[in-house]
């Protein structure tokens, strides 16, 4: 069976055999113990195998009996790869240079990553990080160890429960785990709530206060929807009103369109830049002359080169840029018209505010002039009309005593 690492280390080659007698060197050449492989027939009288370096005087005689001659056509494994590299010494120096250029950077942390922070900004706490030695640029010889490092970026962060630090290669990750603190209700004066726009009642949930309103009525903008004060006319009280009242409100939306537009789409052509990343910075390789597109979209995809579970501090980044032209489309009338629809519902909904829904749409008028499509609808819109307003409780009269 043959080892093939044994074969590469000990150094083999390839020899061409020319003569008539190829099959009767070939038997004696095993006789002997020569390992022989890869025996191909290349002419009637010419043949072509390999064996070891060691073997190759071996076949002096054996070559000189049968009538055989032997040349040398190619040279494989480490002793050749020595020489090779011994003639080129220069380059053996950069490349030891160049891995230990990269052994030094992988000992450097080049990227700082904070996670799971909600309430706390990331800023602080790369700040925080910074202050204990956790920056880009550090030397990991330098730093502390983790759970010394989580101990005390604990201390500067009162509000995480824990952080845990694990730095991977030339990178830095800092994981948060915020205190989860109930949030008190934030306290509020007595209030009303009252009609924000002119509106019709179309549903209403007081969860404190005194409904003010009913179902189907007509009520202006001020209008008191839930008042705060509660209570009978000998007694009464004031509290914050809180509830839900949403009505049916009426918007009119003016858009207008151009007939003729313009879209970019794809050509097909595409380029791609490629970058050689060290650290924090980026060196383009190729291409060395470039054409720029006039209008393009970039994608870029970078491979971290990693080694088990660390990342080393180099990557290749490749760039695509793929081209686009403008196209101009006109638009028919019945297209113009079902495009200003779908923008008159976006500019309402976007007026209305959050959870507002179209109940009713009507199209009041369309008319196409100068190569423009103008397009009004009429919208009724339940949204949501409460807002709060402050209740003023005059301050007691002062007594008077008479003398």
């Amino acid at each position: 069976m043959r080892n093939t690492w044994k074969e590469w280390i000990e150094g083999h080659i390839t020899i061409t055999v020319r003569g008539k007698r190829f099959e009767r060197f070939l038997n004696m050449a095993v006789r002997e113990g020569v390992h022989i492989w890869n025996i191909r027939r290349v002419q009637p009288d010419v043949s072509r195998c390999d064996i070891m370096i060691r073997d190759y005087f071996r076949l002096r005689p054996l070559l000189k009996e049968t009538g055989c001659r032997c040349h040398v056509e190619q040279r494989e494994g480490l002793p050749f790869w020595l020489i090779r590299l011994r003639r080129r010494s220069g380059f053996a120096l950069g490349a030891l240079v160049f891995l230990f250029g990269l052994y030094m950077l992988s000992t450097f942390v080049w990227s700082v990553e904070v996670l799971g922070t909600k309430q706390i900004p990331p800023e602080r706490v790369s700040e925080a990080a910074e202050k204990i030695g956790i920056k880009e640029g550090a030397w990991k010889v330098k730093l502390k160890e983790p759970q010394e490092l989580q101990r005390e970026l604990s201390g500067m962060l009162p509000e995480a429960s824990y952080v845990i630090v694990d730095i991977k290669g030339t990178k830095a990750m800092i994981q948060v785990v915020e205190k989860d603190e109930p949030k008190s209700p934030k306290a509020t004066g007595p209030r009303n709530l009252v009609a924000k726009k002119r509106a019709v009642i179309h549903g209403i949930l007081a969860e404190a206060g005194k409904p003010m309103v009913s179902v189907n009525q007509f009520v202006d903008k001020g209008q008191v929807l839930i008042s705060g004060i509660i209570g009978n006319d000998t007694r009464q009280s004031a509290v914050s009103a809180r509830g839900k009242v949403e009505g049916e409100v009426w918007y009119v939306s003016n858009i207008s369109l151009p007939l003729s537009q313009v879209l970019y789409q794809f050509t097909g052509d595409k380029q791609q830049k490629q970058y050689l990343v060290l650290g924090p910075y980026a060196v383009q390789v190729w291409p060395l002359r470039e054409e720029p597109f006039a209008r393009f979209k970039a994608e870029d995809q970078r491979y971290q080169f990693t080694y088990d579970r660390f990342t080393l501090p180099v990557s290749w980044k490749t760039v695509t840029l793929s081209e686009i032209e403008p196209v101009k489309r006109q638009l028919s009338m019945d297209e113009a018209v079902e495009a200003g629809k779908r923008a008159a519902r976006q500019d309402v909904l976007a007026r209305a505010g959050e959870n507002a829904s179209i109940k009713d749409e009507k199209v009041l008028h369309v008319k196409a002039e100068n190569g423009k499509v103008y397009v009004s609808m009429h919208f009724s819109v339940i949204e949501d009309i409460a807002v709060e307003q402050p209740i003023v409780v005059p301050p007691p009269a002062p007594a008077h005593h008479g003398n």
